[in-house]
């Protein structure tokens, strides 16, 4: 059985990823760094994953050689992830639209942090999370460290039994570093959710086992075809994810939904949002609804692929205004990322919704 332990998010991250993965390709960058660490260090000391086996961890000259590592490992049937942030995660994009496109089983856990513009900043927001949002990765967000240890099960069950890639993202230094006493599950608890029959499906179909051809070259009359016929395991992931958050759920006792829904059950303004400023909004919906206010929070966990059925699923009827907060600036943008996708989402009601930047840089937001 597990305990009760003072961990961070990047230790909860990393204990449950430990289990999932074969090899590891890792390059180091703040704030992601101590996950990469735990795995060395557990590795080292002989602890085994679901498969009896330690994790082979090789550290590559750059985050982009980190991820190619992950693809070819991927390629011959073996379950790989890496960890990163930033610019880090910048790097892996080339590789990640391969991965996505073939289809692969595959997490990449991220200490999302700030990507560098006029200036360097070590600290969190989602800017690296919205520039790689368009490569055909799935996204899971946390909220808190507790959220990180299921978020990340969440993320190596839908990729499993969806068949297409996750990165699983926390708030750097935030999330990444924060410490809490959470449930820890041991590997005992975890083995019954995972669907070993999927891997060895996933195994049988890798290079290693059959002739295949990888790397090809498309034209105008396939292309096109091709790249639209994934769309029904895109459009399958949310339910996906809802069945594994289920299985989580009546395991574990938690009460996760790819979009959760905090304060009142007729409120009539409800903020949007994700990461760890949720649990700041829920203390302050906790204070406004004493005083009267009519008010909640809508937690964006299942980022990628927004789901409108299941975003409205949750949001009461009652609302007529909506704040979405994001976590980056746009540049050029008329709205920002996940504002953009609330529109969408509501585009057939008579919301009135407004978009909103806050913590860029790691900046307190109270």
């Amino acid at each position: 059985m597990g305990k009760y332990k003072v961990i961070d998010g990047n230790e909860a991250c990393a204990h449950i990823s430990y289990m999932f993965t074969e090899i590891a390709g890792i390059y180091p960058i703040t704030p992601a760094s101590p996950m990469s660490e735990y795995i060395d260090k557990w590795s080292t000391e002989g602890r085994l994953n679901l498969f009896n086996n330690k994790v082979k961890l090789i550290e590559m000259q750059s985050e982009a050689g980190a991820i190619a590592l992950v693809h070819g490992s991927l390629q011959t049937g073996s379950l790989a992830s890496t960890y990163t942030a930033s610019q880090g995660l910048l790097l892996m994009i080339p590789s990640m639209y391969k991965i996505a496109g073939e289809m692969l089983p595959c997490v990449i856990n991220v200490a999302s942090r700030t990507v560098a513009t006029h200036a360097l900043s070590i600290f969190g927001d989602h800017s690296d999370i919205y520039a790689s949002r368009s490569t055909g990765f799935c996204f899971l967000a946390s909220s808190s460290v507790e959220d990180t240890i299921y978020m990340t099960l969440a993320s190596y069950l839908s990729t499993l039994k969806g068949k297409l890639p996750f990165v699983n993202f926390f708030d750097g230094f935030r999330t990444s570093h924060e410490l809490n006493k959470v449930y820890v599950p041991d590997m005992s608890e975890i083995k019954g959710l995972v669907p070993f029959k999927t891997i060895d499906n996933f195994r049988k179909e890798s290079m290693i086992s059959k002739k295949q051809i990888k790397g090809t070259t498309q034209n105008d009359d396939v292309y096109f075809q091709n790249l639209e016929a994934r769309n029904k395991y895109y459009d399958k992931m949310p339910d996906v994810v809802n069945e594994c958050m289920e299985k989580i759920n009546k395991k574990f006792k938690t009460d996760y939904k790819p979009f959760n829904y905090y304060g009142s059950a007729t409120a009539t303004k409800v903020i949007v949002a994700m990461g760890s400023v949720c649990e700041t909004i829920k203390e302050t919906v906790d204070y406004l609804t004493k005083k009267g206010h009519n008010v909640g929070l809508l937690e964006v966990h299942l980022y990628r692929p927004f789901s409108a059925k299941h975003f409205l699923r949750v949001l009461p009827k009652t609302v007529k205004k909506i704040a979405v907060l994001d976590r980056t600036k746009e540049s050029g943008s008329m709205y920002e990322p996940l504002c953009l996708d609330v529109i969408a989402a509501l585009k057939n009601t008579n919301i009135d919704i407004v978009g909103g930047r806050y913590g860029l840089s790691g900046k307190n937001t109270t």
